[in-house]
């Protein structure tokens, strides 16, 4: 019987893809039916056959019988076009999660298809914690290599089962995990020429308003907070150890609010005062510390400033061991971290704030101390100036001040829409709004004070900019919420992204410390929707278990932020892409970052995706319906400078800015399909400092004109500020509404101005 219900559901499917995709599929395969994996010389090793949802088959990928991180492999055949790009399509279910980031790795004729790390084609699945779109199926699609296909009319594919990496290990054992889980359910397979996949689904996600707001918890998560930090003080305050330089920054902190066992406590100022002077003991006998981390000697110099008026007479006193008083070894030490700091500035955006804010903490503390040593206020906000996007990044200053431009005298860290500006849109590592509003506590004469006034109106232009990267989600419990756009990410690997309505929950910052620290309309209204989500305190409860001292001092400001927030009239706005919004088109070409509501559509586009190092005419797409949802890297077209270089893609089937751990995986036979491929490299000014082919840098890959079509999409993009591009209009485009100027358009050719966004829709 279940035989023939899987023949009768196998011939269903063949109805349904003859119908949707009649004019592109070449091949497609249904796992779990006989029928079909027979007819492509199915092959299979730890997978198993699962009675899936809808009433459809699946296989799961098991776990290996012995510990170890390669698990359940299946081998199939399939047709391919021999002349034309093709594409792999692959159904699953957006609900299945497990305990553990289980990949699929996709192989053709034995090489790896994409690499494990952040290369321009990723794996064809990396599950998450969270699932990925519950109660619809979801549909990756990734390219097939050309160098594989073409000339031939049959290729072996595979797909394996793999366990978890952490992106930061620097020896395999912690890089890669073993897989202990069975993978997501493997439901079909098409091979196709075009890039869009279309679909006919009759799932469909429940209304938006009848969705349920989450069950729980509530205010009582603000006790949790309280006691958790009181803890937390009276370890610190009891213990025998060194203070780190952050405890020393969240003591200074408690030492102010009024619930804390350290409020206006004289034990808090002397556990400090001692665990300053062991700092200075430390650096002092090893000046070199200063450099090991990217904050400093920040954390400190912030306490001192914080603490001013306490800790002043303790300044006097003479350092034992020491011919210089307190003020005098502090002053020294800060000194030194803050002259180190600026003189090796972080190029990235967050890591040039990470640094740049805590440079500027130390100055701080240097003006308590000693203000003569201090920079002026308006050089030290300079450094933040520039991290945040305000003014040109001048690169390290020397022991002078005097900036190297080691990126030219006119790039900005940020786009003019306030995006962080890398090598495209930036998901999790872009959500910077934790690291730019303690900046603008850093600015704060006080704490009950404003802070620098254009520090305070970038911040907002950036958290705004962020929020149209917030899209509707459903959760596996059926409630509703808001989550931060990762899949089109480049440096993103985590799908979904986080939950984030106005600011993302983070280390360092909350949802709502934005909307307290500015009460401005927008960001109070995005606070408003969290807290009517009943979303907030799940957050909060989550951040709870994060007991790093830049988390504890997070926490222990929620109980006022939160108090400050719920008091605020209503503002009766919701984020852009919630459902029932107006429709908007979003583009930075500065980027290659597009976002659009198209109806009860959000689709977000990466046209200048993980190009590194030269051109690679892709790009990543996130298309989400009430149905469905799709995942795709496709070919698109590329205009651009050309420089006559060209880059060759090595062999390295691990990251492709690393070859760490890459002999470890060749060793079990993995090479990338894709090496040797050449890609041109656009021109790259001659004021990037150290720049040669094969060097990461944001135009060696970036185009100056994109062109995608994708299903009833056509877009366009014009990267520059000097050029018209012409686009030639296809012809079921003709007809098209243009989403940007709201027109239909009925022409052969347009012109796209510079830094011109058009695109196109068709029904």
């Amino acid at each position: 019987m279940l035989y023939m219900k899987r023949i009768v559901l196998f011939f269903l499917f063949v109805l349904v893809l003859s119908i949707a995709n009649a004019n592109t599929v070449i091949d497609s395969l249904q796992f779990g039916n006989s029928q079909s994996e027979g007819n492509h010389d199915f092959k299979d090793n730890l997978s198993r056959v699962i009675d899936g949802e809808t009433g459809l088959p699946a296989r799961i990928l098991l776990p290996p019988e012995k510990e170890g991180w390669r698990g359940g492999r299946i081998t199939f055949t399939v047709q391919v076009d021999p002349d034309k790009p093709n594409y792999i399509t692959t159904k699953f279910w957006g609900g299945d999660l497990n305990s553990e980031d289980t990949r699929l790795m996709l192989y053709i004729d034995g090489k790896q298809i994409g690499q494990r790390h952040l290369g321009e084609v990723d794996p064809l699945d990396i599950m998450y914690s969270r699932p990925r779109n519950p109660g619809n199926f979801f549909y990756k699609t990734l390219p097939l290599p050309k160098n594989m296909t073409k000339g031939k009319q049959n290729v072996e594919l595979a797909i394996e089962a793999q366990g978890p990496i952490w992106g930061y290990g620097n020896t395999f054992e912690k890089y890669q995990k073993p897989m202990k889980d069975a993978s997501r359910g493997v439901y079909s397979s098409y091979i196709h020429t075009e890039p869009y996949w279309e679909v006919n689904q009759v799932n469909k996600q429940i209304a938006w308003d009848e969705l349920k707001r989450a069950d729980g918890p509530g205010e009582e998560v603000l006790e949790e907070v309280k006691e958790k930090i009181n803890k937390a003080i009276n370890r610190d305050l009891n213990g025998s150890g060194k203070l780190q330089k952050d405890g020393i920054h969240f003591l200074a902190r408690a030492y102010q609010i009024d619930w804390t066992d350290a409020y206006e406590n004289k034990k808090v100022i002397e556990k400090i005062v001692k665990a300053i002077n062991l700092h200075y003991v430390e650096f002092k006998s090893n000046p070199e510390i200063v450099g090991k981390t990217w904050e400093g000697y920040g954390a400190i110099g912030e306490a001192i400033s914080l603490l001013s008026k306490p800790i002043k007479s303790y300044w006097d006193t003479k350092l034992e061991g020491t011919n210089l008083s307190q003020k005098e070894a502090w002053t020294e030490m800060l000194v030194a971290s803050r002259d180190w700091h600026v003189q090796n500035r972080r190029a990235y955006t967050n890591q040039s704030m990470i640094v740049d804010m805590y440079t500027y903490r130390c100055n701080r503390g240097i003006a308590v101390l000693t203000p003569e040593k201090a920079w002026s206020e308006e050089t030290a906000l300079r450094l933040m100036y520039e991290s945040i996007g305000i003014q040109p990044w001048s690169g390290s200053w020397d022991e002078n001040l005097q900036p190297s431009w080691s990126k030219g005298e006119n790039f900005m860290q940020l786009t003019e829409k306030c995006l962080t500006k890398e090598l495209g849109y930036v998901g999790a590592y872009g959500e910077v709004q934790d690291l730019i509003i303690g900046m603008y506590d850093s600015s704060r004469p006080s704490l009950e004070e404003e802070g620098d006034a254009r520090l305070k109106e970038q911040i907002l232009k950036i958290s705004k900019a962020r929020t149209i990267f917030r899209y509707p989600l459903v959760t596996e419990n059926g409630e509703r919420t808001m989550n931060m756009e990762a899949i089109t990410g480049w440096r993103d690997w985590h799908y979904p992204g986080d939950m984030a309505y106005g600011q993302r929950p983070a280390r360092d910052g909350g949802p709502l410390d934005i909307a307290a620290a500015t009460l401005d309309s927008d960001m109070l209204a995005y606070g408003q929707q969290i807290l009517n989500d009943n979303q907030y305190f799940v957050t909060l409860r989550a951040r709870l278990k994060g007991n790093r001292y830049n988390e504890l001092r997070s926490q222990m400001e929620t109980p006022h932020i939160y108090e400050k927030v719920k008091v605020q009239p209503a503002q009766n706005k919701l984020l852009p892409m919630t459902p029932g919004q107006p429709d908007f088109v979003f583009a930075d070409p500065e980027v290659g970052a597009l976002a659009i509501k198209n109806g009860d559509e959000i689709i977000y586009v990466s046209l200048y995706w993980r190009a590194r190092y030269a051109i690679n005419n892709l790009a990543r797409i996130h298309l989400i319906t009430p149905f469905t949802e799709h995942d795709a890297i496709v070919h698109i077209e590329t205009e651009f400078n050309e420089s006559g270089l060209y880059y060759t893609m090595p062999d390295q089937p691990n990251a492709p800015f690393s070859k760490m751990h890459d002999r470890n995986y060749k060793a079990e036979g993995m090479t990338l399909a894709r090496a040797g491929i050449k890609q041109p490299i656009a021109v790259v000014p001659d004021d990037q400092e150290g720049w040669k082919p094969g060097k990461e840098n944001i135009y060696a890959g970036k185009g100056n004109f994109y062109v995608m079509e994708y299903g009833p999409y056509l877009i366009a993009m014009n990267c520059t500020r000097d050029k018209s591009y012409p686009l030639q209009i296809p012809g079921k485009f003709k007809k098209g509404k243009d989403l940007v100027e709201g027109e239909v358009i009925n022409t052969d050719e347009i012109s796209v101005k510079p830094m011109q966004t058009v695109v196109l829709f068709v029904e």
